[in-house]
């Protein structure tokens, strides 16, 4: 079962690497235009809102429900802020989860006690570490301009906001995944 689960999680991140445009993804830098980046990352904040209120239920050990609850508040807070840095920009909001997010939740939702802390520690682990991938890609980009005259187009607003999202996001991925390493080490 564990790994079949894992295998879950794998996919629904590598799903969320390539984009919602159906773009492949290119490895560490996933290439992917500011608009998709800003989908796959509204798309990821939703799926641990999710999973995270899922653990809030399920969970046995004090330390991953605590670990939820960040999840719950901080992936809400990660996700209200990517809106408000994209308003008005023509990001939409996917309205539910993708397919394989899904699918991490209707395994987990199977799952109980130790088996369930476990698996939803190690699903953590592993989206983080892709999550976290994207992000410092996205934060490493110089801000972009249009043209020879030096000003900002309507696509390279979006392309700033995204980048600038990322970067005061980064550290955030980065805690969640060190905690959510820590955590996993112990109910392994």
């Amino acid at each position: 079962m564990r790994l079949r689960v894992w295998g879950a999680t794998a996919a629904s991140v590598a799903v969320l690497a390539a984009g919602l445009n159906g773009q492949a993804p290119t490895g560490a830098g996933n290439a992917v235009n500011s608009e998709s980046f800003a989908k796959q990352a509204m798309l990821a904040n939703k799926a641990e809102v999710k999973v995270g209120e899922l653990a809030l239920q399920k969970a046995q050990n004090p330390e991953v429900k605590e670990f939820a609850q960040m999840m719950v508040r901080e992936h809400t807070n990660g996700l209200n802020t990517l809106k408000e840095a994209v308003k008005g920009q023509g990001v939409e909001e996917p309205a539910q989860l993708d397919t394989k997010h899904q699918a991490l939740y209707d395994r987990l939702s199977k799952l109980s006690g130790a088996a369930f802390d476990r698996e939803y520690m190690q699903a953590m682990v592993d989206g983080h570490r892709e999550v976290k991938s994207m992000v410092e890609t996205r934060a490493n980009r110089t801000p972009t301009t249009t043209g020879t005259s030096g000003r900002v187009s309507d696509d390279s607003r979006l392309d700033n906001a995204v980048n600038q999202w990322a970067n005061k996001t980064l550290p955030t991925v980065t805690k969640h995944l060190e905690r959510a390493e820590q955590i996993s080490a112990k109910v392994n």
